[in-house]
Parts: C-alpha cells; structure tokens; sequence
C-alpha cells in the first residue's frame, strides 16, 4: 500500500512539475515571438538619405555691416553635381521705417535689387552697398536653383541686421 501510495505521489509530482513547466512556457515563448517579430521589424527600417531640395544640397545667405556701414552680403549654394543646372539668385534689401514697415532701400539696380543667374552647380558670390543711415535692416535673398532632379527648388534666406 505504501509502494503504491508512493507511486501516486511521484506521478502526481511529475504531473505538477509538467504543468508548471507548461505554464512558464506559454508566457516565455509570447515573449520570445514578441521580441523576434520587434527586432525583424527594426531590421527591415531601412535608413535612406532623402533630399531636402530636388536639385540643391544646401543654400546659405551671410549679411554684415562694417563699422562705417558698408553691408556685405555673401550669398552661396550647393547643388548636386550631375543634376543642377542652373542657379538665379535674387537679393534685396529693405530698411525697417516707423518702427513696423519694411521699405526697399534704393540701391541702383532694376527693381532694386541684384539678380545672379549661375551656370554651375555650386557657387560663392558678394554683393556690397554703402547703407546711407543707421536703422534695422533685413536682408532677403531667393535661390531658384534648376536641374535635372526635378521642379526648380525655390528657397528663401531673410536676415536682419541693425547699423
């Protein structure tokens, strides 16, 4: 009776050690699919560069003023060598006046303002102008910069500046 009491006890200690090891491997093996399809995912993410601009790398606008008011504006880009064609660069000055307006400073060009037309992919260019009083200056320049790439990329630089 004892032999057989103790067998019962045995097999009924396997079975519960069977169920508790059933039970720990439910949850671990969720956790397990859970992590495998979580980091399959991230591997699939793939990161590409996409451009900004169809045809241009970047474009950047510099404005200073000298102590005895010559501003100089240094306008530059970078296109995509291959693609960029063509770079027209308009820049414009305007003076702040009764404190909230914004008036087109005069200074000898058509429309009072310069236009760069670029045939290259990358340029570096100044323009100069003797401000004729002190004030709040800002200056705007607009890049249309032409390719292969696509639509022309119109890109806007303003700057201000106080003399």
């Amino acid at each position: 009776m004892v032999a057989v009491l103790q067998r019962c006890t045995k097999k009924y200690m396997e079975e519960e050690v069977y169920m508790l090891k059933k039970r720990r491997i439910l949850p671990s093996l969720i956790i397990a699919i859970i992590l495998i399809l979580s980091s399959s995912t991230s591997a699939f993410a793939v990161f590409s560069y996409e451009p900004k601009f169809n045809n241009t790398i970047t474009a950047s606008s510099v404005a200073s003023i000298s102590d005895g008011g010559l501003l100089t504006i240094t306008n530059k880009y970078q296109g995509i060598k291959g693609t960029t064609t063509k770079g027209e660069i308009t820049t414009y000055v305007e003076k702040k006046t009764m404190g909230f307006f914004w008036t087109r400073v005069d200074i000898g060009q058509p429309d009072n303002q310069w236009h760069d037309v670029i045939y290259n992919y990358m340029y570096i260019g100044d323009h100069t102008f003797q401000l004729a009083s002190h004030g709040t200056y800002r200056i705007t320049v607009i890049y249309v910069i032409s390719g292969t790439g696509g639509d022309p990329d119109t890109i806007t630089r303003t700057t201000t500046k106080t003399y």
